[in-house]
C-alpha cells in the first residue's frame, strides 16, 4: 500500500489522500480542494479510483465528491459505516472508528496500520466543535484513540502543526486550542467560504 498526501488547498490547507494498491487501484479520502491537483496525480501515475471515503460531511471535505461520483467512483458515507464498520476494498482492510465531537458524523479510518483522522485530530490540536460539534463527545472520542497502538501514523485532514505524526505525539497535542484571535480568523474564513459557495458549515449531512 502507498499513501499519497495531496495538499489541495481548499478551505484551509486541506489534504486529500490517495491510497494505492499494487494494481494501481486507489481509494480517495476526503476528495476536496483542487480537483485539478487530484486529477493530475491520478493521470500521472495511471491510477484508477474505485471508492470515495469521507471523514465527515463538512463542506470543505466533500467539495469534489459529486465530481468523482459522475466519474463512476462510488462513495461510502456515515450511514454505510453504521451498517458495516469493517470492510475490504482493493485488498486493503479498512476499519471505521466512530469519533463524534468535531461533528456528529466524524469518523477515523484505520487502514493497514495508518490512521486517517479528518478533523478529529491534527498534528497540533483538534477540530473546533463550533460548527455542529460537541466538546464532551470529542473528549470521549480522543480518549478512545488511546486504545490504538500509539506508534501508528496519524494523517490529518488539514496541515495544522505538520503533515503527519505518531498517534502518541498527536494526542499529546490534543489539549491545544486556537487562541481567540485564531478563532476570530476561522469564523471569518467560514463566513467567507459560506458566502462564496452558498453553503453552511453548521449542518453537516450524513
Amino acid at each position: 500500500m502507498k499513501i499519497e498526501q495531496l495538499n489541495v488547498g481548499g478551505f484551509d490547507n486541506n489534504y486529500t489522500y490517495v491510497i494505492i494498491n499494487e494494481n494501481k487501484e486507489c481509494i480517495l479520502i476526503d476528495p476536496t480542494g483542487s480537483k485539478q491537483i487530484i486529477d493530475a496525480y491520478l493521470k500521472e501515475h495511471s491510477l484508477k479510483p474505485v471508492l470515495q471515503l469521507i471523514t465527515h460531511a463538512h463542506p470543505d471535505h466533500i467539495e469534489n465528491v459529486e465530481y468523482y461520483a459522475k466519474k463512476k467512483v462510488p462513495l461510502k458515507v456515515f450511514s454505510d459505516f453504521q451498517k458495516q464498520s469493517k470492510f475490504s476494498v482493493i485488498g486493503l482492510k479498512i476499519e471505521v472508528i466512530f469519533t463524534p465531537g468535531h461533528t456528529f458524523d466524524s469518523v477515523c479510518f484505520l487502514i493497514e496500520g495508518n490512521l486517517f483522522t479528518g478533523d478529529t485530530l491534527f498534528v497540533s490540536g483538534v477540530g473546533t466543535t463550533t460548527y455542529g460539534g460537541n466538546e464532551e463527545e470529542l473528549e470521549q472520542s480522543l480518549q478512545s484513540l488511546f486504545e490504538l497502538p500509539q506508534d501508528i501514523p496519524v494523517w490529518p485532514g488539514h496541515n495544522y502543526g505538520g503533515k503527519s505524526a505518531t498517534l502518541a505525539k498527536a494526542l499529546s497535542n490534543a489539549h491545544l486550542r486556537p487562541s481567540k484571535e485564531t478563532m476570530d480568523l476561522i469564523h471569518k474564513k467560514v463566513k467567507d467560504y459560506n458566502e462564496k459557495n452558498g453553503i453552511t458549515f453548521e449542518k453537516p449531512t450524513s
